[in-house]
């Protein structure tokens, strides 16, 4: 036998058969989509009930559930530190801060921004749910947001999704409705967005790699999340983490709602550039 051909049987094809191995192992590995669901029964004879979400999903990032059994007042802390975003999912409160005063509704957002504490009041016999996100600021994003214009700084951002600017996207079915909750230009590297359909309906495949995104479910909804060949259900009040760089979708099938709040964690703020492909509706046009 030649040399040629006994190198070719002892050292070249045992390591295209290894190489072969290999990538079919990692073909076969699925993505893992991270999802958790909110415990909405608050333990008897608590007033204030948390648990944490999603542990070290998001870079810099702490993400808690609460449950607020009235009558009840919790007092807040906040530090220039972090930004506080508050996404109220369930019942009625009151927040407090100096002589401000908002009601406080489901599906509604509040970001203190200029003060030192808040508080939450809740009346006899309601419970109020909301998410809480405590997102470290680095020195850039201190600067940004000192830049951004005078128009989009606020003592306490509110709104409520149903108020909110409706927007277009390729990958979205015209039934869907998205609303852009937290536009780019207020927190630095954050956005929030509501999508909402009946089914069937479906948002199309598509990959950002330039964000970490997280599902939180609204009320009603009852979707399927799929990332690179996984899928996962996703119901009311749970929150998914999408796998970062995975080409991800949703469908929601007949006689179910798709209703979930996206947020997006933008690695850079040079990736906000993909907050362009939502392209605003004139509400005259609804």
């Amino acid at each position: 036998m030649k040399l040629s051909k006994i190198l070719r049987c002892v050292v070249i094809y045992p390591l295209v058969f290894g190489l072969m191995i290999i990538l079919a192992v990692s073909c076969s590995k699925s993505t893992k989509i991270i999802v958790q669901d909110m415990n909405m029964q608050v333990p008897s004879g608590e007033q204030i009930f948390s648990e944490e979400m999603l542990h070290g999903e998001i870079s810099d990032t702490k993400i808690e559930h609460f449950a607020v059994s009235g009558p009840a007042v919790q007092t807040i802390s906040l530090s220039s530190e972090n930004v506080n975003m508050f996404v109220f999912i369930k019942g009625t409160g009151i927040l407090k801060a100096d002589t401000l005063s908002i009601g406080l509704v489901p599906e509604s957002l509040a970001i203190p921004v200029q003060y030192k504490n808040v508080t939450i009041n809740v009346a006899e016999g309601e419970v109020l749910h909301y998410v809480r996100f405590i997102k470290k600021l680095s020195e850039q994003d201190k600067k940004d947001m000192e830049e951004f214009p005078d128009k989009n700084k606020y003592n306490i951002y509110f709104t409520k999704f149903s108020d909110c600017q409706p927007y277009t996207e390729k990958i979205k079915s015209p039934n869907t409705v998205s609303r852009m909750v937290l536009p780019g230009d207020i927190i630095p590297r954050v956005a929030l967005g509501t999508v909402k359909a009946s089914g069937p309906d479906r948002v199309g495949s598509h990959i950002h790699a330039m964000l970490d995104q997280l599902f939180l479910g609204l009320a009603g909804n009852d979707i399927t999340v799929r990332a690179d060949g996984t899928s996962i259900k996703l119901g009311e009040f749970s929150l998914l983490h999408i796998p970062l760089g995975s080409a991800h979708g949703v469908s929601v099938e007949k006689n179910k709602q798709m209703y979930y709040l996206w947020m997006d964690f933008f690695l850079s703020k040079e990736g906000q550039v993909w907050l362009k492909t939502h392209k605003p509706v004139a509400v005259d046009d609804k």
